[in-house]
């Protein structure tokens, strides 16, 4: 008690120093550098009172920091603000546009360290959602920027969760004796905790047993209840593993209370995962419904999606921006390589003028014209640079126009032949009550909400091998088999079907539930199976395009589907029918085709 008592009046001593300071000073740039040292004060305290005093000094350092236009204030008050709705609220769709802002502003002002402590809380909130791979694309830039051992060990858990056990281990030895120099001890029980973490997975029982240990051991040698949670879970869960009920009922609780006192909810939800399956095997259902009952309800609380969209939408927008700043800077380079090339020109005009009038300058002409022509090849060799990055920008444009095959032959012969596919799956995608729907919508949240919905679109194209055609309004066309040729197209385009109207059902639901000034789309989609032929449409616009019977029975398969369901032919229905459930549901007249069969998807075969 003595020692807390002390610890606080340090604290209350420290934090009432800064804001006298504050109080005292007339240098602005100084008051907003005093009240980020507060913030920072508040968050290292880390109690609710100090978290909400410290989001408050946050802020008035952000208002002054804006009004005097103190980049490297700013850029420290933001990341501070970051923080807290990180660590303080894990509200991570507050986060991720702070921490944002602040990293644009510490690369303006070339703060590399700042640019390190930000990717690492940017990667911090992608591993919180579990988007590893982008946790480690962040964790490697922090780490690029400038040193931090933080970073590295936490891109070893991004690599331990993804299951690359090799490389998490190196980065997590690598840790440990980094931790062990600086004599880290916390840090070091960390590194052995998921060392203890990785052996479990691995069934290296043993070598699981002595990192676990380990942690355990040196955690009371420091009165670090706190860490002591987690590898109890681990423990429980390799235990589990081994069915050995009794040592995994006895971790399993330990680590049940000390989670749920400490508000660990990872370890709490392993606990109840835990504890739950081993009072089941134990035949004790009243007890094993009680633990999963409360892992259901913290798990779902955890894994929920709505932030990860955000993040996501907020992460585009800071490439997109990166992205413009480039294009700019190409653009002034431009600029200035075409002034320097018409100054250079008039300088030789004006020198022929003199040579021809002053005969006596003649040798000076002649020098001057050397060093013009030597200067000219300099920019000619600038200019070409330019030519090659222009040529790289038209190509990358005309692969997100055609396929890469197409654009390919376009390239090298000038123009593309129409090609015949035997055997390609077309599908039709298409908005229910699309004219009514944007009735009651502006123009621009219109737009926006079919950009979403084609944007994920695209990506399940590129997810299943499949190639956008184009979209016609609220419509959306695709196919699969072209323009190489394949044998899994039929069932790669089920595949996606279903995750589109997966994609629409949730968005539904989410625009339901935070957005309600928006109304999402129901679709309903067809897909045929056959013959057609692909060629490229126009001369000033190409555009890859597809015709045939085949296009027009898989519109018909659209048309005559039912809302939110997935209406195939009976031809694509043979080529998928030993994956997929499907419901005959009668026949339809098609264009020189006659009765054509249908069929609705119901889901996955089981695996059985």
């Amino acid at each position: 008690m003595l020692c807390t008592a002390n610890s606080s009046n340090a604290f209350g001593s420290a934090t009432d120093s800064l804001i006298k300071l504050i109080a005292q000073s007339n240098d602005t740039q100084l008051k907003v550098d005093l009240y980020n040292e507060l913030t920072n004060a508040y968050w290292l305290k880390g109690l609710t009172q100090t978290q909400d005093s410290g989001y408050k000094s946050a802020v008035l350092a952000i208002k002054l920091a804006r009004k005097v236009g103190y980049d490297k204030g700013m850029a420290q008050a933001l990341y501070e603000m970051g923080k807290y709705n990180i660590a303080g609220s894990k509200k991570y769709d507050l986060a991720a546009p702070c921490l944002l802002q602040s990293l644009m502003l510490f690369e303006k002002i070339g703060d590399k360290q700042g640019l390190s402590k930000c990717y690492l809380q940017l990667g911090l909130i992608s591993y919180s959602l579990q988007y590893y791979e982008d946790a480690i694309r962040n964790f490697e830039l922090s780490i690029a920027s400038a040193h931090n051992p933080i970073s590295s060990y936490l891109m070893a858990l991004s690599y331990l969760e993804l299951g690359d056990y090799d490389i998490a281990k190196s980065l997590l030895f690598q840790n440990c004796n980094e931790f062990k120099q600086k004599k880290q001890q916390q840090r070091i029980n960390e590194c052995h905790i998921y060392l203890g973490r990785l052996y479990e997975r691995q069934m290296q029982y043993d070598s699981a047993y002595y990192y676990l240990n380990e942690a355990i051991k040196n955690s009371y040698i420091d009165k670090d209840s706190l860490s002591l949670s987690r590898p109890y879970a681990f423990l429980s869960t390799m235990y589990l593993n081994q069915n050995n009920l009794d040592q995994a009922l006895y971790y399993g609780l330990k680590s049940y209370r000390l989670s749920n006192s400490t508000s660990d909810e990872i370890t709490f939800i392993e606990a109840c995962k835990n504890l739950s399956k081993v009072y089941e095997q134990r035949g004790d259902f009243k007890n094993a419904y009680f633990y999963l009952k409360q892992y259901t309800k913290e798990n779902e609380e955890y894994s929920t999606g709505s932030i990860k969209q955000k993040v996501a939408d907020l992460q585009s927008m800071f490439e997109f921006r990166k992205k413009m700043n480039l294009q700019n800077l190409r653009q002034e380079k431009d600029k200035v390589i075409a002034n320097q090339l018409l100054l250079k020109q008039k300088i030789l005009r004006n020198a022929f003028i003199v040579a021809f009038v002053l005969l006596a300058l003649l040798l000076a002409a002649l020098y001057n014209r050397y060093k013009l022509k030597t200067n000219s090849n300099k920019a000619l060799e600038e200019l070409n640079k330019i030519i090659t990055q222009e040529k790289e920008r038209s190509d990358e444009l005309l692969l997100n126009i055609l396929p890469a095959e197409v654009a390919t032959e376009l390239k090298q012969k000038g123009h593309t032949d129409a090609k015949n596919y035997e055997s390609v799956t077309v599908m039709f995608t298409d908005f229910i009550g699309f004219t009514k729907v944007a009735e009651r919508l502006s123009a621009t949240d219109l737009v926006s909400e079919i950009d979403s919905c084609f944007k994920a679109f695209d990506y399940i194209m590129d997810k299943y091998n499949l190639e956008k055609i184009k979209t016609i309004g609220d419509s959306y066309m695709c196919a699969g088999g072209i323009p190489v040729p394949n044998h899994t197209h039929a069932v790669d385009m089920v595949y996606a079907a279903i995750e589109i109207k997966n994609f629409m059902e949730a968005r539904m639901d989410q625009l339901k539930l935070y957005n309600k000034e928006l109304e999402g789309f129901e679709i309903r989609i067809g897909i045929h199976t056959g013959p057609v032929i692909a060629g490229i449409v126009g001369v000033k616009k190409f555009a890859y395009d597809i015709w045939g019977d085949t296009v027009n029975i898989a519109s018909r398969m659209e048309t005559t589907s039912d809302t939110g369901r997935i209406n195939i032919s009976g031809s694509t229905y043979e080529l998928v029918k030993e994956i997929f459930s499907c419901t005959y549901r009668g026949k339809v007249h098609a264009k020189n085709k006659g009765e054509v069969d249908m069929y609705y998807v119901d889901g996955v075969l089981d695996e059985d």
